[in-house]
């Protein structure tokens, strides 16, 4: 037989909301549907300040209002208590209690796979990875050159011979995965040297990327207004000509940056501080290989080796010869100002440089020059 399920009637001044029940307070002047949406800004600022914690200073204002809504209702439930400071106190001591287990725990199982670790699994587990990922870019590769989708133009011979070299590049990757499969097995049960599985080690990648990405965001938060500033102000034409692009590309990586959504520790590259999405070899839409592959490993040491070649070559030939300085003048005045305004800033400047003397520069502007020798 069906059960009816009573639903209660509110009072006439009860609201509910999500199951919660809530009343005004005398003397409250919002709405309740100003309530709701005073909760929800408030809940979405606090729970995104880990990600995004400039929203807290940009909303400010509204977080001021919204706190001071929510101080105009309370619950309303029949027999509804605040939990007492005892409880508060009760409730924060059984979560640290269950963190400690599950700390003790945590670490138990670090110390077993201790026992465990091989050192070859571990390399196998990155080469592994690696070639995965080749593999898979040259799939992609291979199947955009067959079907023309890639260099439409281009000459049939030509892209019959670049196919058959990818196919062969793409078999000596296969039998490599096929090769390094049986040697690591699941790839997420390989502990490293500290014994650390890499869902482990995600927790801490992902703490250093979202702290470096916080900084960075701030960095060109305050940067690109000084740029800004610069392209204003500066009269140089070859300094105004390049700090467009400069500004370009840091807002570029500004949006970028911002437009991270956040992301959890299964998000992340247990060997690197980056999102595992980013892994690849072409951008868009990925970033750049892992760090921590062999074969990003042996070019870093190759480059590292080149500039330690260099280095040394450069301290053997000795410091090299100064460069002629090329003479700059005190001060300019550009050109297009009206008669009054180019009158008042050569009287400032006479001021300043009681010495200099007047020429007439490049494209019609005044500049101030020391005085020349007689000699």
């Amino acid at each position: 037989m069906a059960t009816d399920v009573l639903t209660p009637t509110l009072p006439d001044d009860v609201f509910e909301h999500e199951g919660l029940w809530w009343r005004a307070k005398k003397g409250a002047t919002s709405t309740f549907e100003e309530s709701v949406a005073a909760r929800a800004l408030f809940l979405d600022l606090h729970r995104d300040e880990v990600w995004n914690p400039w929203r807290m200073e940009e909303e400010a204002a509204g977080l001021e209002r919204a706190e001071q809504i929510m101080g105009e209702w309370e619950r309303a439930e029949p027999g509804f208590k605040r939990k007492t400071k005892r409880q508060l106190d009760a409730e924060m001591a059984r979560w640290e209690r269950d963190w400690e287990k599950k700390r003790i725990k945590r670490e138990a199982l670090r110390q077993k796979n201790l026992e465990r670790y091989d050192a070859e699994r571990e390399q196998a587990r990155l080469e592994l990875l690696e070639q995965q990922c080749i593999l898979a870019h040259r799939t992609t590769e291979v199947a955009k050159l067959r079907s023309a989708e890639s260099y439409p133009a281009m000459d049939p011979a030509r892209r019959t011979n670049q196919v058959a070299e990818l196919d062969e590049q793409i078999a000596r990757h296969k039998a490599a995965v096929e090769r390094l499969t049986p040697i690591v097995g699941d790839p997420e049960d390989v502990p490293d040297q500290q014994g650390y599985l890499p869902r482990d080690r995600r927790h801490s990648t992902l703490y250093i990327y979202r702290e470096r990405r916080i900084q960075e965001v701030r960095e060109l938060r305050a940067k690109l207004p000084e740029l800004e500033a610069q392209i204003k102000d500066t009269e140089d034409k070859a300094e105004r000509s390049k700090l467009p692009a400069q500004r370009d590309v840091k807002k570029w990586h500004l949006d970028k940056l911002l437009a991270v959504p956040r992301l959890e520790a299964a998000d992340m590259c247990a060997d690197c501080t980056t999102p595992a999405h980013g892994h690849g070899y072409v951008s868009p839409p990925y970033d750049w290989p892992c760090v921590a592959w062999p074969g990003q490993r042996a070019i870093h040491a190759k480059v590292m080796q080149m500039l330690e070649a260099s280095s040394k070559r450069r301290a053997a030939e000795g410091p090299a010869a100064p460069s002629k300085s090329i003479p700059q003048p005190l001060a300019v005045v550009p050109s297009g100002l009206p008669i009054a305004e180019v009158v008042q800033r050569l009287q400032e400047l006479e001021e300043q440089y009681p010495e200099a003397e007047v020429r007439r520069g490049r494209a019609n502007r005044w500049e101030l020059w020391h005085k020349r020798s007689d000699n």
